[in-house]
Order: C-alpha cells, then structure tokens, then sequence
C-alpha cells in the first residue's frame, strides 16, 4: 500500500503532513461517524458555531443527516463537526465552515463531476443523489459557512497585475493554466461549453464574445479571477495560483475574443512585443 504526503499534492495547502494510507478513513466511516454522533448526543462536542445562533431548519436538517450518511463526508469532514474552527488546521481537508461561499449550481456541479471544478480534489462524485437529496446537503452545507463573507470583486491597481508579452511562451503557460483550472467550466473554445458548464446558472462567460471582452479593463478580469464573482459559480484563485500564473491566464483568455492573433500565435506567428 502507497502512502502519500497529503501537502505534496499540487493544488492544497502545505497544512498537515499526515501520512494515511488512500481510503483508509473512508474504511473507518462507520465507526469515526458513530463516535462523533455519540460525543454530540453527550454534550462533549459543542454544536458548530453556525448552528448556534438559530436552529437548523428542516431542510438543513435533512442536509445534515445525508452528510452523516454518506462515508466521504462523515470521515473525511468529521472535523468540520467535532473541533472547533478556530482549532481545526488546514491542510488535506478543508473545514466546510471556513470554505468559501458557493452558489447551488456550483456544488451541483462538484457532486456530479468534482475533478472538473476543482482539478486536484480527492472528492469523490456524488451523482447519485437524488435532487432532493442533493438540495437538502447543499442547504447544509451553505448554513455551515454562511457567516464566510463574499468578497465582490473590484479593479486592481494595474502595478499589481504582472507584465507580460504576447507571445507563444506566455500563450503556452496561459493555456496549462486555462486546461488545468478552467476548462470543466469554461470548455475548449472558452465560450463556457465545458462538461459541467450546462449545470451553472448564469452559464460561465464565453470568452468568445468579443463585444463583452473589449469591455473590460483587464485590472478588472484579473481581481475576479483573484477573488470570484458573488452570485455565479465562478471562484476565486487568490490560495491556488499565483499572481504570475493568474496573469498568465488572462493573457491566454484574452486570445478567445481575437481568433486571428489567437491563429498566429499557435502556428508559431505571434509578435514578441511586452504588451500589457
């Protein structure tokens, strides 16, 4: 059996470095879930600090029960119930109360395919929940984060965005990024037909459509990219790419609008220039 440092794994934060052997928790499921119901039913565990000021209602309380019931959430998650958040360290498993806020269609989409919305989970998918069932979790797991604060996102100053050309380099880098990242959203052709795109209400941004592009500041465009967009499934990057890599990025997305340099670049034409 492989072991594998949790903090080695591209795309996590360097937060615990437990060695535990793959599915070994979700083999312990059963028993780590009826510990931690028990200490919660003798008062030895205090309630998660969103459930104090008002009760759960009934749908959150359905919620509850399906995470107790399914075996990644009730081993992998068990923290996010049993240590208080403030206690509980980052690292191969985020504590859900401290997550950030994601719209229903956005974990409609993680259910059904994980690995097209976050590349490097270890999420299982959980396409075979019913609608109800999935809509209840979700309220759940939207009333355990809810006092996480959204950040809306507004223009950086243009020092803080990375200079960089227009060339096949930087196109080359944008796009490992895009394919990585972006791609299960966004799709191919960034016009948002990606795997999970038809499951996201608004549908994710074409890219494709240059009236809107040429719109936008790219001071703009790259503080969502940091942040997130409120109110859509779009999330931010700020703890999981860097500032060059998001600049990147950008410069590649900029190339869906703009077919003919998009051509030039990829058949080895594209200019050399340092255009910001």
């Amino acid at each position: 059996m492989s072991y594998r440092p949790f903090d080695s794994i591209p795309g996590f934060g360097r937060g615990l470095s437990l060695r535990i052997p793959p599915h070994g928790l979700a083999r312990r499921a059963p028993l780590v879930s009826v510990f931690i119901m028990l200490m919660l039913i003798a008062g030895c565990i205090n309630a998660p600090e969103s459930f104090r000021d008002e009760p759960l209602s009934a749908l959150e309380e359905q919620g509850l029960k399906i995470f107790q019931r399914e075996a990644c959430y009730s081993a992998c998650h068990v923290t996010t119930l049993a240590v208080p958040a403030e206690n509980n360290p980052t690292g191969f498993v985020p504590d859900l109360r401290r997550t950030p806020r994601r719209t229903r269609d956005w974990y409609l989409a993680y259910f059904v395919d994980p690995r097209a919305v976050l590349p490097f989970t270890f999420m299982p998918s959980f396409a075979h929940l019913t609608g109800a069932d999935a809509d209840a979790l979700i309220a759940f797991l939207q009333r355990l984060n809810r006092q996480v604060k959204s950040i809306k996102p507004e223009p950086v100053a243009s020092n803080e965005i990375p200079g960089l050309p227009k060339n096949g380099a930087v196109y080359g880098a944008g796009k490992t990024v895009y394919s990585t990242y972006c791609l299960g959203c966004h799709g191919v052709s960034g016009n948002g037909g990606g795997t999970v795109g038809h499951l996201l209400l608004p549908e994710p941004r074409d890219f494709t459509d240059a009236a809107w592009m040429t719109k936008q500041s790219r001071n703009y465009l790259f503080s969502v990219i940091t942040t997130g967009k409120p109110t859509t499934a779009m999330p931010g990057f700020k703890d999981i790419l860097s500032p060059l890599q998001r600049a990147e990025v950008l410069r590649y997305i900029e190339y869906f609008a703009d077919p003919v340099s998009r051509e030039r670049v990829e058949v080895g034409l594209g200019g050399q220039g340092n255009e910001n």
